[in-house]
């Protein structure tokens, strides 16, 4: 009956009955409930799933349990299996490997035993953990064997326990079947014989449990203390006892992290003088009760002193003694066991003090350590062994100074008393007692807590779903009613099908979005409830219909108001709408792709403003054309005229017309000029509209693609389909072979003319960009050199889209393989047939048309033609390239003093000409458009280095020439006569002097374009003027008239001349002239000639006149300064004698004169320099 019990509240056969009820509750009472009117759990098929689901993810659960169980049972075994390195010093091998043997053994007995008891097996780590803890020889593995419990290793090995090993080989591990006990090695407590090595047995013992036990590692403590230890103790060793029971309590709880329950037992009660005698009537369940206290249920909350509770429990366990005796007393017969009896109480009251001391020192309460949660104190005896301590007679012998007599020893095969019951009804049922480790505890409940929810998330999301299912099914009934009451209130009458697409969309829309909107619908409108099929077959059904007898007629009545209209001017675009108009008619051959084509081509136009609109219709079209369609009705009449107009066009014009419009539609792969040319095309390269370069293109049916791939590839698919298509235009009637021959003869014409203008027009409309400065120039030569540039890229693009021949012969191979297999198929006739079609097509040398296109294009070809160990005609013109670029980039890195001048001069007189001149030898047998780009490049590359030249020039005429002159000579004599002040001597010579500041200037950057030759100096050619203005070339010429009369003999001025008299008046006696501490006197005696020269010697004497009449007056002029003398010579008058340097020189006062023969020194000299009054500083040329 028990086994029973234990089966039905085991916990797997719980669960299972759980389920099992619920799905019974599932299956019945399913289809009764009804969300919003529907029953989700209507359906057998349903319902089997859920229950299937259920008892599956339970069984799941239950075996991820178990596997989790078996692991951590695995690690726990190989944990106390496992061999210590520390330990193996210790013990002999043989000894390790036999323990380990029998621990392993035992194991397997534990788990035999568990797998037959099927009903309530647990696993050994499930089992609560009692840990046992006391001095050595205190009686704790005594207790354990006589406890009265179940120990199945006794049956199987003959033995209780399994001494541990490796890190537990002090610890004796007792399996019984309802709990496990860890018996420590006494010295784990006392710690006395060697502290360091027990402590951390010790701490390494309770660290094993916590790592495999986490949540609760224990679930209470024995502490196992012998009356004989107690009685026979000193008081100081009692305490130290006491202290280090108390210290391993400590470290249970610290190492732990629980306060776990102490259960205090007194061990070898049978010590005690008379427990023999006086517990002997015993029965075996009278043995097995609780003998001691077990503290009340109000201690386990808060810090509780439980020593006067024991206090107080001590004195009734003693009056029951009392009670007891007198029958005990009246039971015996022997009176030395009477005597005995008698006294026994009174040996236990001996006892209290003593115990009361130990359990003062080990469980008091206070503040520096955390309360020990004492569950009781209790009285036990497993065996009577050894010798009793009498306290009675042991106080009256030391009384009465007598001598002792020792008692008897006890034999040892005693009885066990107050054990049993003890265990199983105080420990085990106090199991959970000990709580569980806190942050475990916390993180096991709230799994707990997130798999109720989870589960109830679960359902209430199976309820929702449902719900929404509903819901959403309804609405979407509710939105199908409005669209068709929608549908039938739009009115379309007959007129409105005649290509008014605006009327008809909203009914197709109307239709088509009930369709789509379930096709579309969401899971939600699943779960058995959704309408899908049935709205959906009645839907699709009107909207065909709908497609068929309105939106067709509609699109017919289109195409033909098309070709009445404007488009049918355009004879290709009549030819295709009249296609697409007779496809509906004639449905064996449709071609869905052109009519979807030629359609939405005209609502592209029609509808560019309404894109929605736009996208609505291509998507009816597109169903359109899906659906297997009747034949319509056409207009014969109409169709017969169009034809007529057809047929008025060359045919040959209306197959190349369709081949290039169908060839335009695909631009992927067009000729993108800047895409082509690279990045850096721009910044060489434009287009002469100005447009950019990435805005230029060829399309691909003029590339290598379109002749390869659409023109050698098509082009006779075209004439095979005009002549196929014959039914377009009405004709039965079978085209000849000739016929057939000669339109790809003109059409391969056709086509090649207008792909050759192609690249012309490219060639025609490229130019190179305009250079702004040599700078600029020298990029543009730069990016042209690169071998991987835009001109290499232009270059090979023309090579590989017009070597066509090539390509050609290729197609011509195939073509010959396959007509010498079709020759011998289909005889002479055939053979000849097929002759004359490889003929037209081009494939005969001298014939071929495709040699005029690689004929224009061959000198460009050319250059970029070669070899591995052929270089190409282009390497060459690239090199070139990079000296012009080289040059230029030499002249547009000079910027400083006169180097763009110098540059302009070495080009100017031929020291530059070599690089330009045989750049334009080079580029002269270019072909065009290289030869006339190149040359632009040249001539633009002078012109701007003229520029520079003139723009530096000018800026060093400004800041050379103009500043310092102007500074020295505005405002000063000689330049300006009425001025007062002087041009200083120095600031004279530094700007007029050989290598003065003018001439310097002159020398170092106008002389090579200045032609000096003649008597007015002009710019020296007209090819390569710099511009100069004539007016700045004349200061430079009366600066350098300045410089020869004034410095003839150094850096200094000096002006050397010599006086001779000539003519002086009659009243004049005496005529002196001083010149710079020089005198020249004449008093009408011989006339000799005097020397002098300015400035004079003296120049701080000034210049005088003085004119001495008969009668002894005198009349004198000075003047002062640096230029008097020339002051005075203002005064008189000069007149030019018959030779450069002959002057008269005639000086006027007060009506008398006196006039002399001025003869200067050179012929270049100031006295007759009237070219000074009209020298202007430069300042611009």
């Amino acid at each position: 009956m028990g086994k029973l019990k234990a089966f039905f509240t085991h916990k797997w056969v719980v669960q299972f009955l759980g389920l099992l009820a619920f799905s019974i509750l599932i299956w019945f009472v399913g289809p009764l409930i009804a969300i919003a009117g529907s029953v989700p759990l209507a359906s057998e098929l349903v319902r089997i799933l859920l229950i299937v689901g259920l008892f599956v993810g339970w069984v799941i659960y239950r075996l991820l349990m178990q596997i989790r169980a078996g692991n951590t049972e695995k690690q726990l075994v190989e944990q106390l299996v496992a061999n210590d390195a520390d330990h193996v010093a210790m013990a002999s091998a043989d000894e390790v490997d036999v323990l380990r043997k029998g621990f392993a053994e035992a194991l397997t007995v534990l788990k035999q035993s568990r797998a037959e008891a099927k009903t309530n097996s647990q696993f050994i780590y499930q089992l609560p953990w009692y840990a046992i803890i006391g001095a050595p020889g205190s009686g704790k593995t005594t207790a354990l064997i006589n406890s009265g419990l179940h120990f199945p290793l006794a049956e199987k090995l003959g033995k209780h326990a399994i001494k541990g090993v490796s890190g537990t080989r002090n610890c004796d591990w007792w399996f019984a079947d309802d709990a496990v006990f860890l018996d420590t090695a006494g010295r784990y407590t006392t710690q006395e014989s060697h502290q360091a090595v027990d402590a951390a047995g010790w701490v390494g013992f309770l660290n094993l449990i916590k790592k495999h036990r986490p949540l609760r590692p224990l679930n209470g403590v024995i502490v196992a203390t012998s009356i004989a230890d107690l009685l026979q103790q000193s008081e100081q060793e009692r305490h130290e006892h006491a202290k280090a029971i108390r210290n391993r309590i400590n470290e249970l709880y610290q190492q732990l992290g629980l306060r776990l329950p102490v259960y205090l037992l007194f061990t070898k009660a049978d010590l005690v003088a008379g427990f023999s005698d006086f517990f002997a009537d015993l029965i075996p369940e009278q043995r097995a009760q609780v003998w001691g206290e077990t503290f009340s249920a109000a201690t386990l909350q808060g810090d509780h002193d439980l020593i006067d509770q024991f206090d107080t429990a001590y004195a009734e366990l003693l009056q029951r003694l009392q009670m007891r005796t007198l029958t005990r007393i009246q039971d015996e017969r022997d009176v030395q066991r009477r005597a005995a009896i008698l006294d026994y109480p009174q040996q236990m009251a001996l006892l209290k003090p003593a115990m009361l001391d130990f359990l003062q020192a080990t469980f008091a309460v206070n503040r520096y350590e955390q309360a020990v949660l004492l569950r009781g104190v209790y009285f036990t005896s497993g065996t009577q062994e050894g010798t009793p301590i009498d306290r009675v007679l042991g106080i009256l012998a030391s009384a009465f100074r007598l001598d002792r007599q020792a008692a008897p020893m006890y034999s040892g095969q005693g009885k066990s008393f107050f054990l049993t019951r003890l265990l199983k009804d105080v420990l085990f049922p106090e199991a959970e007692l000990a709580g569980q480790d806190p942050k475990l505890a916390k993180q096991k409940r709230l799994l707990q807590m997130a798999s109720y929810v989870g589960a109830g998330v679960v359902f209430m999301l199976l309820i929702g779903v449902w719900t929404a299912s509903y819901f959403k099914n309804q609405a979407m009934l509710d939105k199908v009613e409005a669209q068709i009451a929608q549908y039938h209130a739009i009115k379309t009458s007959s007129s409105d099908t005649q290509g008014n697409f605006n009327a008809l969309l909203p009914r197709l829309n109307t239709l088509l979005t009930i369709d789509e909107d379930y096709q579309n619908s969401s899971w939600m409108a699943g779960f058995g409830l959704s309408q899908a099929d049935k709205i959906q077959a009645a839907a699709q059904h009107s909207y065909q219909q709908l497609l068929r007898n309105y939106f067709l007629p509609a699109i017919q009545a289109r195409l033909k108001e098309r070709m009445q209209g404007q488009e049918g001017n355009k004879l290709d675009v009549l030819y295709q709408l009249l296609k697409v108009y007779l496809m509906f008619n004639q449905t064996d051959k449709l071609e869905p792709a052109t009519a979807m084509a030629w359609i939405r081509a005209d609502w592209d136009r029609q509808y560019a403003t309404d894109p929605d609109s736009l996208a609505q219709l291509v998507k009816h079209l597109d169903n359109l054309l899906k659906l297997q369609l009747d034949p319509l009705q056409i207009d014969d009449g109409f169709v017969a005229a169009v034809r007529n107009k057809l047929t008025q066009v060359p045919l040959i014009g209306q197959i190349y017309s369709r081949f290039k419009t169908e060839a335009l539609i695909d631009q992927t792969h067009d000729f993108k000029l800047g895409k082509a040319l690279g990045t850096d095309a721009s910044r060489v390269f434009a287009l002469y509209d100005g447009k950019d370069l990435s805005a230029y293109s060829i399309p691909g049916v003029f590339t290598v693609y379109g002749y390869t791939e659409l023109f050698l590839k098509k082009s006779r698919d075209f004439v095979k389909t005009a002549v196929e298509q014959n039914w377009v235009l009405g004709s039965q009637s079978q085209i000849e072979p000739a016929q057939i021959l000669q339109l790809q003869t003109d059409l391969k014409k056709l086509y090649l003319n207008e792909y050759q203008a192609a690249w012309l027009d490219l060639l025609g409309k490229l130019r190179l960009q305009s250079a702004m400065s040599t700078n600029q120039t020298a990029q543009i030569l730069d990016i042209l050199s690169r071998p991987d540039g835009p001109l290499h890229a232009l270059l090979v693009s023309i090579d590989e889209n017009t070597a066509l021949t090539l390509l050609n012969k290729k197609v011509s191979d195939s073509l010959t393989n396959l007509a010498g297999k079709a020759m011998a198929a289909v005889g002479d006739q055939g053979a000849q047939a097929i002759a004359l079609a490889q003929d037209a097509a081009g494939l005969d040398t001298g014939t071929d048309p495709v040699q005029a296109v690689e004929d224009r294009f061959q000198p460009l070809r050319d250059l970029v033609a070669g070899g591995p160990d052929k270089p190409s005609a282009l390497e060459p013109v690239l090199q070139q390239l990079k000296s012009l670029r080289d040059y230029f980039l030499q002249l547009s890195s000079a910027n400083t003093g006169g180097q763009a001048l110098q540059n302009q001069a070495n080009l100017f007189s031929g020291a530059g000409m070599d690089v330009l001149k045989q750049a334009q030898l080079e580029f002269a047998r270019l072909p065009e458009p290289l030869k006339s780009w190149f040359q632009v490049v040249v001539s633009s590359g002078g012109q701007k280095l003229t520029s520079a030249a003139k723009g530096q020039l000018s800026e060093m005429v400004k800041t050379g020439v103009a500043s310092p002159c102007k500074a020295a000579l505005n405002g000063r004599y000689p330049f300006a006569k009425a001025s007062s002040q002087d041009v200083l001597l120095a600031d004279f010579a530094k700007l007029f002097a050989p290598a003065g500041v003018i001439d310097q200037f002159f020398q170092t950057n106008l002389k090579s374009f200045v032609d000096t030759s003649k008597p007015v100096w002009s710019e020296m050619s007209a090819e390569k003027p710099l511009g100069l203005a004539q007016a700045t070339i004349r200061q430079f010429q009366l600066a350098s008239k300045i410089r020869d009369a004034f410095f003839s003999a150094g850096t200094m001025p000096t002006v050397q001349f010599e006086l001779k008299p000539q003519l002086l008046d009659n009243n004049v006696g005496t005529f002196r002239l001083q010149v710079e501490g020089q005198e020249a006197v004449y008093r009408h005696g011989p006339e000799e000639s005097i020397s002098m020269k300015w400035p004079g010697p003296n120049p701080s004497q000034g210049v005088r006149m003085v004119f001495e009449t008969l009668d002894g007056r005198q009349v004198s002029r000075s003047k002062d300064g640096t230029w008097a003398f020339f002051r005075l010579l203002d005064e008189a008058t000069i007149v030019q004698g018959d030779a450069p340097e002959k002057f008269t020189l005639t000086f006027q006062l007060q009506g008398m004169s006196a006039s002399y023969e001025l003869r200067a020194a050179s012929v270049n000299n100031p006295f007759n320099l009237q070219d000074m009054q009209g020298f202007r500083c430069p300042e611009a040329l």
